[in-house]
């Protein structure tokens, strides 16, 4: 049996940051929308579809200690401030493996929106370099975020510094 896919189910995105920061691959049906504050610094939002669906918001630590682990950087930063979203559950908290020489961390959770509908978190911690990780949080509704998995984890190896 011989299957054709369509081009269109196979097509990816290269965005790379207006400020020139980074760039990511993106899945189908993730679109970056670049916008601009009163000061004109930019603000990217990664949607999947929209924004309830799947949303990606990007962080650099570029002062981050050589000698914490991006393990042991997650799990302060989700005692400083991830688990104080209304509803908390953490669901899972593990190594993952990025590649090219750099560690990662993976926390997944649960919590509800300010409209207490049930919401995921899913948040990379990635080493790039010994004083900088970069913190990648991906939410969106338990329904649709919760079954890509394997499109977060692309997205989060994708991650390139500028």
């Amino acid at each position: 049996m011989t299957v054709f896919l369509a081009p269109a189910a196979l097509a990816q995105e290269v965005f790379e940051d207006p400020d020139g920061e980074y760039s990511v691959t993106l899945p189908a049906g993730w679109i970056a929308v670049v916008s601009r504050d009163a000061l004109g610094k930019s603000e990217v939002n990664i949607v999947f579809k929209v924004r309830e669906n799947g949303s990606l918001k990007l962080r650099r630590v570029a002062d981050a200690d050589p000698n914490i682990s991006a393990m042991d950087f997650a799990k302060l930063d989700e005692g400083n401030t991830v688990r104080f979203q209304p509803g908390y559950d953490r669901t899972n908290i593990e190594n993952f493996v990025v590649g090219a020489g750099r560690s990662g961390a993976l926390l997944s959770y649960d919590y509800k929106n300010s409209a207490g509908q049930p919401f995921t978190g899913r948040t990379y911690y990635l080493r790039m370099d010994p004083k900088t990780i970069c913190v990648l949080k991906f939410t969106g509704r338990k329904t649709t975020l919760g079954t890509l998995r394997n499109q977060t984890d692309s997205i989060a190896r994708s991650l390139k510094l500028k």
